[in-house]
């Protein structure tokens, strides 16, 4: 164990006239800001990303629909920010939204239950979580969260998970020595901490940041020792949709690896196609250097969790079937599972993976150093 410090079906008309019509319909619309003018039907695409917020650790997705990325797959993208991975999941599989993303905890689940969703982006191959507490906490080892409060985005987080397995594996008994309250993001949770109403914090990555950089917390955190091993959130879909809707998923898949490439090559640009696309992640009464400052340092320490060697050496969203084994161990050592998924094979695919990665990077990038604010 080791501890860590600081850290339409519209149709477009051959005429200049009906073209000059599309573009203005296009310019209204709230999802994309480019469409193509070549004659094509947009598709209707609902993805759910398992934050509160939208922030610089997410920007890959504005800057594709920025550049026209996901209009060119013929998608029309609309993100729902859905706090709570196991939340995002219940709406894949209701058919509230088209692909979910979460975290492996609440998926490993519905696999040992066979039910009916799939794994189809390694998004996040890295650990985002961990247990974080105040600088001055007298707590200094995972033992010493026996009988803690701990809090969380939300009750139905990935993360909750993920810290039961972690402290099982330390020795406690999450069912009786836990108390998990939903204390929400960003100021309010870091204020969570401060008063005593919980004596710490299991979210992500980027929150963390936000409370370092923003609202000077100083604070330490836990990982587990084989934590570095498991990846974090993926992108799923169900199996009818894997199996009869392909070519969407290959869509989104290739538009957003090559947001990705922005994220990675132009963070700046990406950080401010955020804040065009969604005008209210512009923080209201922070200035723009400093909140720039903050979303850079979110961006770029999410992108080592993204750009690793085994991602460099087979493509953006791959799988490498031994992470997928690793999280299925833990799983039951961390009291995730009772038991390993049988043929654990059956709930993830690589069958996307060339389509996703065939476009030329060099363009993608002459396309984010065009873009204007």
């Amino acid at each position: 164990m080791s501890t860590l410090t600081g850290r339409r079906r519209t149709s477009f008309f051959s005429s200049a006239r009906r073209l000059t019509y599309a573009a203005g319909f296009a310019a209204i619309s709230t999802v994309l800001s480019i469409v193509p003018t070549s004659a094509q039907e947009l598709r209707p695409l609902s993805v759910g990303l398992p934050n509160a917020t939208m922030t610089g650790s997410y920007c890959m997705f504005p800057a594709a629909m920025q550049l026209g990325f996901f209009a060119e797959e013929k998608i029309d993208i609309k993100t729902q920010q859905i706090p709570g991975s196991a939340t995002v999941l219940q709406a894949v599989m209701a058919g509230r939204i088209d692909i979910g993303g979460g975290t492996p905890e609440p998926l490993l689940q519905a696999f040992a239950q066979d039910k009916d969703v799939v794994m189809v982006f390694n998004f996040i191959r890295r650990p985002t979580g961990s247990i974080a507490v105040l600088d001055e906490s007298p707590i200094k080892s995972l033992t010493d969260f026996k009988g803690k409060k701990i809090g969380a985005q939300s009750l139905a987080s990935g993360n909750i998970l993920l810290t039961n397995g972690v402290l099982a594996e330390a020795g406690l008994n999450p069912k009786t020595d836990l108390t998990y309250l939903s204390v929400g993001v960003g100021a309010q949770a870091l204020q969570a901490m401060r008063s005593g109403h919980v004596d710490a914090l299991a979210i992500s990555d980027q929150y963390y940041i936000q409370m370092e950089q923003q609202m000077g917390a100083k604070l330490r955190y836990f990982v587990g020792p084989e934590q570095d091993k498991l990846f974090s959130t993926q992108f799923f879909a169900t199996r009818s949709t894997v199996d009869e809707r392909g070519d969407l998923i290959t869509g989104f898949g290739r538009a957003l690896a090559k947001g990705m490439v922005v994220s990675k090559e132009r963070p700046e640009a990406c950080i401010r196609m955020m804040w065009k696309q969604f005008p209210a992640t512009r923080a209201a009464g922070v200035a723009e250097d400093k909140q720039l400052e903050t979303e850079l340092a979110i961006l770029k320490g999410r992108m080592t969790l993204l750009v690793t060697p085994d991602q460099t050496a087979h493509g953006w969203g791959s799988y490498n079937p031994k992470d997928v084994e690793a999280w299925n161990k833990f799983a039951v050592g961390g009291g995730i599972l009772p038991a390993q998924v049988p043929k654990i094979e059956r709930f993830y695919t690589n069958k996307f993976t060339a389509d996703y990665n065939r476009f030329s990077t060099e363009d993608v990038i002459k396309k984010a150093d065009a873009w204007k604010p």
